[in-house]
């Protein structure tokens, strides 16, 4: 910093102290908005930039500026400049959203300039917005994942700036789409308003025809919570034409001085003079919000703000423009404006997918299902982190396991960045998110094995075996169990509630093994011949495992159980003698058949001659309905098409309506039977193959697909999908859910803001699917539940059809510059595989079953593996073999949401309803539960209610029963008596800095005079007359089927580890 900085910096600091209240406490942006005029166009000026965390490079790279060759920008000179010229000016303000990035930054920064920031932020110059860890997607997110990284975000910025660090405007800028459960999440969240950019073309032409972009949405048909929302003027979040004042840009500069050659201020002001009255046509009140930044705008910050100073210095003198009111603004004193202005504004009910644009043939339905392996690697990391948030928890560790715990949370939240989840990155970007999520992976693992070092040990010196997870298990290797056939499984269940599922584990013995439960009763569990289609798993072949081992097990709520495998030859226990010894079965050999009939105690299905499913008969009801189900592939528009527009990415665009079959005749198939699962295995090319199971007692069928690597040669595009065909009478109606939580009506060829133009029949009625897409009738449903985001429609009547794997040769032309070819591990391609799961019901009867399956696939158990080096009976001596950290039961529609350490002496609980009202005649009624003993190994001794975020206090009494409606989430900082070395939240290095502020910050949030016609989010409990569950669980709600098991594949780009196999 040179003297005139210096002296700059210090004057600065000393002129804030008349504009901090006299109090001492801050007056943050929304405190002290700029003066705006009744009489006057008042254009709120945002200054911004958009920095996404990866994209064309990697997080890092963006930080830092690397990678030059692909762009010239830095996060860290962004916010370094932007700093020091908001200091030069009181006047000037700035937006910041990606947490993530001001993290990271401001915790190497020197003491000084930490200071100078809280100052900003203090006064009201630079306003937190959004204030997630990352801007995440809203189509191919999970809503858990999205509540976990928002509060990530959220509790960096409060633990900074208190009050002022508690952002008050959502800012969901550049996802493709956006849902109505995001909104509702926002809404429960606590903000004000939420702003975006993208909207199908149609619908922004007809919301600029009616005056509304701005509008109420009525995010919750259940919690009737409305939220604020804008949709920008323009199509995105730049500034106006010729406005763009970056180091990026090729914008002429504001030259002001009439004696200087290439004088245009003049110029420049009629220009944006006649921006801001088309605008202002367009909009119902005097108060226009219009972007001054873009993508990694603001490198050079005194670029932007000294011709920004300019403009509206003219202007603010110019006779000729007095009607407009340039400001420096924030989204926060925009919404302040906007309901003072007391306007009725247009409604919405739906949501905003698909979205088209900037034309009828660019449907952005492509990335519902764009790398589909990391994809599941990052739905599947979402629940592994719910296990070790638990773990951690109930062990009560210390903040060495919370700083672990800690990289896995940020690479979590990282993955679920609007291009990271979305599969829009560049591949090296992609491999770094996976490289990310293993790492985390890695760190889980030494917090579970801490954990275990606390729970498991009855006293004996022994050593804890160490447990590990099997990384490659879904192509039927482990490493564990590849070096010996002694070892043990432990499987843990993140559910507040006890699961009785099936687990798959690679075995190399050729002997059906002993299998002995926690308690060192037998088990009859199944030995099946491991399905590996030699074309698609080449690269796996010699470490596969012969066989795969079937284990029925029963794990408590939150909790685990460790089961032993042994081959007989080295089994050292003791084995009873007053009853039969029940034995594993031996492996079953495949059966070549043409027509097959496949059943267990609940289902038949019948096979027909061709080898693909015809026939599904409920064994209970004796009901019979035709059911068919194949594996088929679009063929992707190329660059031939006179539009230009290829799939790509973030385009779907097939070329035509008809979707392919990969055999001429017949598919080849083969069936194994036995007394815990039985399966058909169908081949329907070298590249596409599935397992459809039944497994002993479930009532779902499991469709297990395998495809890739789709082939390259013709160069031609294939997007392949899973088709379900029944007889159901649909009538152009589907459903989805919207990010795992409330379900979403879509109708076929329909659109309720706009006039539906039929351009693309199949991209244009493609919507995401997180969890569950269904058809029903009056007397049958049939729901499809997936493993990770896809996307899905419903064609024709009684049809529903997920897309499961793509791949382009051809960019789309909307930024990523490369094609999405995943080479997978071999070069060959990507493999992919994955599960559905079928249900045929009643439309009465499913909401209880596909609601219990959800969380099942979601909170999939996790097992870890370690070598047996002792008898059964000895470990059971040493070691707790089971364990549950829930004390009471919870009712059958309670969902336990988050579970984890919060700060010193308390802990974070969410609790949650996730019926919808009347969708089930029992689970949809109000619930109470009683908390203060539901945990075992925590004693509740004082709770306060926190709102979603779990960054701003919640008035309530304070009462242990805590009351749920239907789809109510509730969140409790719980404080907890028997904590005495909780860990504490790593601190910023600037802990007395703001210790010494934040004592002064409002314990509650100012006041804002709402808009009348404006329902904000309220921060009280509302009291409602509720009936105590019982605590006994639907029998309609079904218990968790096997998980995947843990699983990475490893691709050597140097030390890179990247999982792109069956994720």
């Amino acid at each position: 910093m040179n003297c005139i900085q210096a002296f700059l910096a210090v004057a600065f600091n000393a002129a804030l102290i008349a504009v901090v209240a006299g109090d001492g406490s801050p007056t943050c942006s929304w405190q002290n908005c700029p003066q705006t005029n009744s009489d006057q166009i008042n254009v709120h000026m945002i200054c911004h930039t958009h920095d996404d965390m990866g994209w064309l490079k990697t997080v890092d790279q963006y930080y830092f500026g690397a990678a030059k060759e692909i762009t010239h920008v830095g996060v860290q000179y962004i916010l370094s400049t932007v700093v020091q010229e908001l200091i030069k000016n009181p006047n000037r303000r700035f937006s910041y959203c990606e947490t993530g990035f001001f993290w990271r930054w401001i915790t190497h920064q020197t003491d000084d300039v930490k200071q100078q920031v809280l100052t900003l932020v203090n006064n009201g110059q630079l306003e937190f917005i959004g204030g997630g860890w990352t801007q995440n997607d809203e189509a191919a997110t999970h809503y858990i994942t999205i509540i976990d990284q928002m509060t990530l975000g959220l509790s960096k910025l409060n633990q900074l700036y208190g009050e002022c660090g508690k952002p008050k405007v959502a800012w969901q800028i550049d996802p493709f789409g956006h849902s109505r459960e995001q909104a509702s999440l926002f809404s429960q969240m606590g903000y004000d308003a939420l702003f975006f950019a993208r909207t199908h073309y149609l619908d922004k032409t007809a919301r600029l025809q009616n005056k509304s972009i701005e509008f109420l949405w009525n995010t919750s048909d259940d919690l009737k919570t409305n939220l604020l929302t804008g949709s920008f003027y323009m199509d995105s979040y730049n500034p106006p034409p010729f406005f763009c004042f970056d180091e990026q840009c090729d914008d002429d500069p504001i030259i002001d001085d009439p004696t200087m050659e290439g004088y245009n201020v003049d110029q420049k002001a009629k220009e944006l003079f006649d921006f801001i009255t088309d605008q202002a046509a367009h909009q119902r009140t005097n108060h226009l919000m219009t972007l001054m930044g873009s993508d990694f705008q603001y490198t050079n910050a005194e670029m932007w703000f000294s011709n920004l100073d300019k403009i509206m210095n003219y202007m603010q003198k110019n006779q000729s423009m007095t009607k407009i009111n340039l400001i420096y603004s924030t989204p926060s004193c925009y919404v302040q404006s906007l309901k003072a202005a007391n306007v009725a504004l247009a409604t919405k009910t739906d949501d905003f997918f698909p979205y088209a644009w900037p034309g009828p043939h660019n449907y952005w339905t492509g990335y519902f299902t764009s790398r589909p392996a990391l994809k599941f690697f990052i739905r599947q990391s979402s629940g592994l982190l719910q296990v070790c948030k638990q773990l951690n928890t109930m062990a009560n560790l210390g903040s060495s396991d919370y700083d672990q715990l800690d990289i896995f949370r940020k690479a979590v939240a990282l993955a679920q960045h609007h291009d990271a989840v979305t599969g829009t990155a560049k591949q090296a970007v992609t491999y770094d998110y996976a490289k990310r999520l293993y790492q985390g992976w890695m760190q889980c693992q030494q917090v579970l094995n801490d954990a275990l070092a606390v729970l498991v040990p009855k006293g004996s010196s022994a050593p804890v075996p160490a447990q590990k997870f099997c990384s490659l298990s879904n192509v039927t290797y482990c490493d564990v169990t590849n070096t010996t056939n002694t070892f043990t499984v432990t499987v843990f269940n993140s559910q507040a509630k006890p699961i009785t599922t099936m687990i798959r584990v690679p075995y190399y013995g050729s002997t059906p093994p002993n299998v002995k439960d926690p308690n060192g009763a037998a088990v009859a569990a199944q030995l099946v011949k491991t399905f590996a289609p030699a074309y698609q798993l080449q690269a796996y072949l010699p470490v596969v495992a012969p066989n795969e081992l079937v284990i029925p097990v029963n794990v408590g709520a939150l909790g685990f159980a460790t089961y032993f495998v042994s081959d007989q030859a080295s089994d050292q226990s003791d084995h009873s003698e007053d009853k039969p010894e029940e034995k594993t079965a031996p492996a079953s050999e495949p059966q070549t058949k043409t027509q097959v009939v496949l059943q267990n105690e609940l289902i038949q299905l019948t096979f027909g001659d061709n080898g693909l499913l015809s026939q599904y008969t409920d064994l209970k009801k004796q009901l019979t309905v035709p059911l068919s189900q194949e594996i088929l592939y679009y063929q992707g528009m190329g660059v031939g098409d006179p539009d230009r527009q290829p799939s790509g990415a973030y385009i779907f665009r097939p070329n035509g309506t008809s979707a392919y079959r990969m055999f001429s005749n017949q598919v080849t198939i083969e069936m194994i039977t036995g007394p815990v699962v039985s399966e058909v295995r169908q081949t329907f090319s070298p590249w596409a193959s599935q397992v459809i199971r039944l497994y002993s007692n479930k009532s779902y069928v499991e469709f297990e697909w395998t495809v890739g690597p789709i082939p390259s040669d013709d160069y031609v595009t294939k997007e392949v999908i899973s088709r379900f065909t029944s007889n159901i009478a649909s009538a152009q109606t589907f459903y989805t859910d919207a990010n795992g939580r409330q379900i979403m009506k879509r109708t076929r060829n329909y659109a309720p803001m706009y006039n539906y133009v039929n351009s693309e029949p199949v991209a244009g009625n493609y919507y995401p699917v997180n969890s569950r897409i269904y058809i029903n009738d009056g007397n049958l449903q049939m729901t499809v539940l997936n493993d990770r985001s896809q996307g899905g429609s419903s064609l024709v009547d009684g049809q529903i059809e997920l897309m499961v794997h793509r791949r382009c040769f051809y960019d789309d032309h909307y930024g990523v510059d490369e094609p999405l070819n995943e080479p997978g591990i071999d070069g060959r391609g990507l493999v992919a595989r994955g599960r559905h799961w079928l249900v045929l019901a009643t439309p009465a009867e499913s909401p209880a079953i596909h609601r219990q399956l959800a969380f099942d696939l979601f909170h999939s158990p996790v097992l870890t593996f370690a070598p047996l080096s002792m008898s059964v009976a000895q470990y059971q001596a040493a070691f707790t073999t089971q364990f549950s950290g829930l004390q009471n039961p919870l009712p059958a529609n309670v969902h336990l949401l988050s579970l984890e350490q919060w700060d010193s002496g308390s802990n974070l609980l969410r609790l949650e309803h996730p019926f919808q009202t009347n969708e089930d005649a029992s689970l949809s009624q109000p619930v109470t539960v009683h908390i203060q003993n539901l945990f075992k190994t925590i004693s509740v001794s004082s709770v306060s209610e926190l709102m979603l975020g779990a960054n701003r206090d919640v008035s309530s009494s304070g009462s242990f029963d805590v009351a749920l409606n239907p789809m109510q989430i509730r969140t409790f900082k719980i404080v907890t008596a028997a904590l005495t070395s909780s860990p504490t939240i790593p601190p910023v290095q600037t802990t007395t800095l703001l210790s010494n502020n934040t004592q002064a910050v409002p314990s509650t949030s100012p006041t804002v005079t709402s808009m009348t016609t404006i329902t904000t989010p309220t921060t009280t409990t509302t009291t409602t007359t509720t009936t105590t569950a019982t605590t006994t669980q639907s029998s309609a709600a079904l218990s968790t089927i096997q998980s995947t098991s843990l699983s990475f594949v490893f691709i050597a780009v140097g030390c890179i580890a990247a999982r792109l196999f069956r994720i």
